[in-house]
């Protein structure tokens, strides 16, 4: 006889506000994640509770969540034809989130008669970049950003077009 324990499956569905505590908490995890190596310590630790509300947005709003099982571990959010968040939780990484993300929010944008999308990045986010040029994004715009404390970057937008 087998103990065989079923994996979660991974669930991407429309956000909904009662989504708004785990896709803020998520949302503050990899943001410190992607971000602790490249901000001046003072900057990181100005960024409080409300800072990562903001930046998530109502999960209602055009939003998307990914479930693994019970868990939040990934989020979406577009605005107009830009993918205006993607998030994927460290431990979730790699697995297919944010492609299963992806795939509902360009639709969206197509569905609301948009011929391109766009998406940004910092140029030192190595992951996201990959990840976007994978699909098939190209790099259009690099903008350069002052991060404080003498550290610069460039902030990068991509897009793609919709079929």
């Amino acid at each position: 006889m087998s103990n065989v324990i079923p994996m979660p499956r991974l669930v991407v569905r429309r956000g909904v506000s009662d989504d708004r505590e785990a896709v803020v908490t998520l949302v503050e995890a990899v943001w410190h994640d992607t971000y602790h190596n490249h901000l001046p310590p003072k900057w990181l630790q100005q960024r409080d509770r409300q800072f990562f509300a903001d930046l998530a947005g109502d999960p209602a709003e055009q939003g998307w969540v990914a479930e693994l099982g019970e868990r939040v571990v990934g989020y979406g959010r577009v605005a107009a034809n830009c993918i205006d968040q993607l998030w994927v939780s460290a431990a979730a990484r790699r697995r297919g989130v944010a492609s299963a993300l992806l795939g509902p929010m360009l639709a969206s944008i197509r569905e609301r008669g948009f011929g391109f999308a766009q998406a940004g990045c910092e140029d030192f986010n190595t992951p996201a970049r990959r990840f976007l040029e994978a699909k098939g994004w190209e790099l259009i715009h690099a903008e350069p950003q002052q991060l404080g404390a003498g550290r610069a970057c460039d902030a990068l937008v991509h897009a793609i077009k919709l079929r």
